[in-house]
């Protein structure tokens, strides 16, 4: 028998509403330092968010004590903090001294719900190889952590995600399971179609295991794959362009003057970057109320349909018949 899907998630004494999004704090390819990030999404308490542990241990000695101080404030509000593994920083900055022990340290020292775990991004060629290969990993790096807990990533390719993210969950029962969405197929029907393949494969063991994207922080994208059973999502778009609240579509930073009117940002006296930021993270936060709603009024596709072209629907309804 199919679980049911789920719309909350237990962390921490935390009841998260999912289908949710982790803002991405990170160096790469962003305007501002981390730590200004993590201030401001501190300082309007969003929901949740994710942090690099990268960037974290390569902090100076005042910034890292400002984000320990920040990340217990965070954690002290409920705000749920992901931590990640740094991997993504490292290969941009070809980093080869980035190392387990590296993540371990840092996850021993600051305040956290949940970490990804330090993953093989160069993963086996079966499906019985990558699930022994990220469960051995998760349980060394849960070992090392005091507090929060470690969930997996499961890397390898498209076809082998569904069985080998069913074989993880069904030996660690983790409260998350992440998927890389550069994954998931060359398109975004193939990875649509991919994400439900997962979905359907988790949907058969005895709890409902989340599913998360990782890297997915296109609003459109978020909602299609949410309507194929995604659960949390990731990405750095929000701090690196401005959102269109009517289309959901994202445009460059510095365009956020031709949608400054959708939100009441008048409270906030801030500069350009920083109000603009305010902007995307109050549309995300709009938006993923919204598609949850549809989900459980079962009106997905009506709302995919106001934002994406009819071609585009069936498309979609071609490919994953069962859910539209």
């Amino acid at each position: 028998m199919k679980t049911e899907r789920e719309y909350t998630l237990g962390i921490g004494g935390i009841i998260l509403p999912i289908p949710c999004f982790f803002p991405s704090i990170s160096c790469i390819k962003t305007n501002l330092s981390p730590i200004e990030y993590l201030r401001l999404i501190t300082a309007i308490k969003y929901s949740t968010f994710l942090i690099s542990a990268y960037d974290i241990y390569h902090a100076s000695i005042e910034d890292r004590s400002e984000i320990n101080s920040l990340l217990n404030s965070s954690v002290k509000n409920n705000q749920v903090v992901l931590l990640d593994s740094g991997n993504y920083e490292s290969y941009w900055k070809n980093d080869k001294t980035w190392v387990a022990q590296n993540f371990i340290e840092v996850c021993s020292k600051v305040s956290f719900h949940i970490a990804f775990c330090f993953d093989n991004q160069n993963p086996s060629d079966t499906v019985e190889k990558i699930a022994e290969d990220v469960v051995r990993t998760v349980l060394r790096d849960q070992e090392s952590v005091l507090t929060g807990t470690i969930v997996p990533i499961v890397h390898g390719r498209r076809e082998l995600l569904p069985k080998a993210s069913y074989q993880v969950a069904e030996q660690l029962r983790p409260i998350l399971l992440a998927v890389p969405e550069r994954a998931l197929g060359e398109g975004i029907f193939e990875r649509a179609e991919t994400v439900y393949k997962i979905r359907s494969a988790l949907n058969d063991l005895d709890y409902y295991c989340p599913l998360h994207l990782l890297g997915t922080g296109n609003p459109l994208s978020i909602l299609i794959y949410a309507a194929c059973g995604a659960d949390s999502f990731d990405g750095l778009e929000w701090c690196q362009t401005s959102v269109d609240y009517f289309s959901g579509r994202l445009f460059h930073f510095h365009h956020w003057d031709f949608f400054s009117d959708q939100a009441d940002l008048s409270r906030y006296d801030l500069p350009y970057n920083h109000t603009v930021l305010i902007h995307n993270l109050l549309f995300y936060r709009r938006w993923l109320e919204e598609v949850s709603t549809a989900l459980k009024e079962e009106r997905i596709e009506n709302l995919i349909a106001s934002y994406l072209s009819d071609r585009v629907v069936e498309q979609l309804r071609f490919r994953i018949q069962e859910v539209f």
